[in-house]
């Protein structure tokens, strides 16, 4: 198949990934008597991280993380309460990219695309795969969904969870910015290269330096704005606040290879590829209408980053699912973190998401 060709998977073997040092990884801290972590295998950029439980259902699901600056960790509450409901959880695991050698090769948005559909792959060889979006995560995990279906491997649920979609309807502060800034002026701010004496050296990245000022500077308007996230790090509901407490999820960034943030606001943000029917991954034209499984979008009622709207957007492009797999869920009060993150996420957005998947069992 052409993907094994494009993003073949590796053995699992340490020496063989492309970072060799755990460095470029953070552990989610979900290991326990009932459940299992594991790492089944590897792919040029990425690796494909999996939670087992045994006395949950036999079901297979694959998150897929955003590359926004915060390690795949962020999403640990949400893959902690999908366990109970989900006997494979599987993360696309993402490594910091000052980690990664230049001879690991580039890794753009077409590759964030490639490696999320193959992770699916992966998990569908136990049966029936769901897929979930998060955040900037939904963008490749809704064209892996629509690229495997083109190669008549389905997936059997797509939830895509605050997600910008169609970044153009009900546009954000984000949105409009990066209309305003031409590209090359945006990465001659941002983008640098990692110094000598790593293992990624010569590598360009944004780095994490400028993510955590610029979630600093976020975190501030929100405080002004009555925004939920000051709060929600204040009094933190997550799964396990001591050990692993939002502040320390959120504040633990990563450098992200240069070529993919360029190419995800050039994509998404400017040409807005994916809403005009335009994009194409590796030559391939990513088809909504190849789609026809369960469809869930979920949306924060609250959310300054992708705005209410922008996820919806999906069902408008995937015509060919029936309305009975089609569902909406807008979480009132909910900002962002708290779709991903803490009581209103396990309450809400978890029990929506196994609806789904069951939805799409059911169609099979």
């Amino acid at each position: 198949m052409w993907l094994d060709d494009l993003r073949p998977f590796r053995p699992a073997a340490a020496d063989t990934l492309p970072c060799a040092t755990e460095d470029a990884y953070r552990a989610f801290g979900l290991a326990s008597g009932t459940v299992r972590d594991a790492v089944p295998a590897s792919l040029p950029f990425g690796r494909l991280r999996l939670f087992s439980r045994p006395d949950a259902p036999a079901r297979s699901v694959l998150v897929v993380a955003p590359i926004a600056g915060g390690y795949p960790f962020l999403m640990r509450d949400l893959l902690a309460a999908l366990l109970p409901g989900a006997g494979r959880v599987g993360i696309t695991e993402w490594p910091n990219a000052r980690y990664l050698p230049l001879d690991a090769g580039r890794f753009g948005f077409a590759e964030n695309c490639l490696e999320a559909a193959q992770m699916a792959r992966a998990l569908a060889i136990a049966g029936p795969v769901h897929v979930v979006g998060v955040c900037q995560g939904a963008l490749p995990a809704f064209a892996a969904a629509c690229l495997l279906a083109d190669e008549g491997l389905p997936v059997a649920s797509l939830s895509l969870v605050g997600g910008p979609m169609d970044p153009a309807r009900n546009p954000t502060r984000l949105w409009k910015m990066l209309q305003e800034r031409s590209l090359e002026a945006l990465e001659a701010q941002v983008v640098e290269e990692v110094p000598p004496g790593l293992p990624g050296a010569g590598r360009r990245v944004f780095p994490a330096w400028r993510q955590i000022d610029t979630f600093a500077l976020y975190l501030w308007r929100q405080s002004i704005t009555g925004g939920e996230l000051p709060m929600r790090l204040l009094f933190d509901d997550g799964d396990d606040p001591l050990r692993f407490p939002l502040s320390r999820l959120c504040w633990t960034m990563m450098d992200v290879p240069a070529e993919f943030f360029m190419e995800n606001v050039s994509t998404i943000f400017r040409d807005n590829a994916l809403a005009h029917g335009r994009l194409e991954i590796a030559g391939h034209a990513v088809r909504a209408e190849a789609f026809r499984g369960a469809l869930l979008t979920i949306e924060g009622t609250d959310d300054d980053i992708s705005a209410p709207g922008q996820t919806q957007a999906a069902h408008d492009l995937c015509r060919a699912v029936p309305d009975a797999l089609r569902r909406h869920v807008s979480v009132a009060g909910a900002g962002h973190f708290g779709l991903f993150y803490g009581r209103r996420m396990r309450a809400t957005v978890v029990p929506a998401l196994i609806e789904a998947m069951e939805a799409g069992e059911r169609a099979l």
